[in-house]
């Protein structure tokens, strides 16, 4: 079974088309990264790279009170200088580090107050969402909401004791959350590697002569599915990947891995305690079980077909439905429209970035794991679908053919 599910396996990376596609989207997957890099990093502005290394020295690490006076002793001048919007921009004037004033205050507002203050800040503000979720516990209990009450003490679970003690450069991982385009290269991948799993035996009508075939019938079809399942993975293992080192080494960032998710502003509300070198390992996983569930949808639709232009097409609009869908729902309070979709596994961050959850049985369940239960279980129904179909495919031929097998 394993030098089946082998061969079937290396039968994906035979085809010359299918390598150059992933060579190709590689390539273009780099130099969009490379476009992110160069359109937004703080920088790429002549001369802060260098005075951001040089400055980092002083303010990096553990925040102190020392730092902090250190720091606005910098900035406070220059604020006060640009104040009224008036000061000469006269190219490096005496005392300046960058072109003139106006560069140096935004600069250090840029890079090193405004985050070093959001971090300092985070401590209080973690601690007044548990402080409001504790008076809505009391206040839930009072109206004999116990839904709410047990949402608000979760609430105030998650957020109990968070701060970020240590400044870092978070900026790469800003832009790296956000990348989506290396997701749909793997999903055009995987849709062009998977329509010809059983399409190509019942193209040349090999799917007969396999069924008589001591390695036919049930054992290849798990072959079949086991290796589209490793196909699936190493595709899209890889491009996350190219994905992280991709953007770690264009940012030149690495410090930050062990950074809190809430050091992202925009995981303020994280539903999830954990470092960003801890989120970028479980973000690929759950955009591979996205990918995995996508995949037997992909096989399940060409399954039922003899050819594979119509099951292209039918899969490609399914998945811009599901892209189109959870677009829709993004940031939106209807959190059920939002993870019956698995393509929200895809593009996850909507699942992690605040704290939200569904009803269980009036018990609260983070959203994140409701959309896991939500898709290993469309899973298994086109998994059943897949079985369903092609055992009704096995008895046919077996009948047409006077062969005695079940798939």
């Amino acid at each position: 079974m394993v030098t089946l599910i082998g061969y079937e396996w290396r039968k994906h990376f035979r085809k010359g088309s299918l390598i150059a596609a992933l060579l190709l989207f590689t390539v273009l997957n780099v130099g969009k990264i490379y476009s992110v890099h160069e359109s937004n990093s703080l920088l790429e502005n002549p001369g802060w790279g260098a005075l951001y290394a040089e400055q980092f020295h002083d303010f990096g690490g553990t925040i102190t009170d020392e730092k902090i006076r250190k720091l606005m002793a910098i900035y406070q001048p220059l604020a006060n200088q640009t104040a009224e919007l008036t000061t000469s921009t006269t190219y490096r004037p005496p005392g300046t580090r960058l072109s003139n004033v106006y560069t140096d205050w935004n600069f250090f507002r840029y890079c090193f107050v405004n985050p070093m203050k959001y971090d300092y800040d985070y401590k209080a503000y973690a601690e007044g969402v548990v402080t409001s979720a504790k008076d809505n516990i009391t206040f839930y209990e009072a109206l004999g909401n116990h839904y709410d009450s047990r949402k608000n003490a979760a609430i105030a679970e998650l957020f109990q004791g968070r701060s970020i003690t240590s400044f870092a450069y978070t900026e790469m991982y800003n832009y790296y959350v956000q990348y989506d385009f290396s997701a749909l290269l793997v999903l055009l991948i995987c849709l062009y590697g998977l329509l010809n799993v059983f399409l190509s035996e019942k193209e040349t009508e090999m799917d007969t002569l396999l069924l008589t075939t001591k390695a036919g019938g049930v054992k290849t079809v798990w072959a079949k599915l086991l290796a589209s399942a490793l196909f699936v993975c190493s595709v899209s293992f890889w491009f996350w990947l190219v994905d992280f080192f991709a953007f770690s080494l264009l940012f030149d960032s690495w410090d930050a891995a062990f950074s809190p998710l809430y050091a992202l502003e925009d995981f303020i509300h994280a539903g999830l305690n954990m470092n960003l070198g801890q989120y970028a390992l479980l973000s690929a996983l759950v955009k591979t079980a996205g990918m995995l569930v996508l995949g037997l949808l992909f096989l399940l639709i060409s399954s039922l077909f003899r050819n594979a232009l119509l099951p292209f097409i039918l899969s490609l609009l399914i998945s811009f439905g599901c892209m189109y869908q959870q677009e829709a729902f993004a940031g939106s309070g209807r959190i059920l429209l939002k993870i019956i979709n698995p393509f929200v596994l895809v593009v996850n961050r909507e699942l992690f970035r605040r704290a939200e959850f569904v009803s269980l049985l009036g018990y609260p369940l983070p959203s994140y794991i409701a959309a896991l239960l939500i898709a290993a279980s469309l899973g298994i129904v086109f998994l059943c679908g897949l079985a369903i179909f092609m055992r009704k495919n096995a008895l046919r031929k077996g009948d047409g053919n006077r062969v005695n097998l079940d798939v």
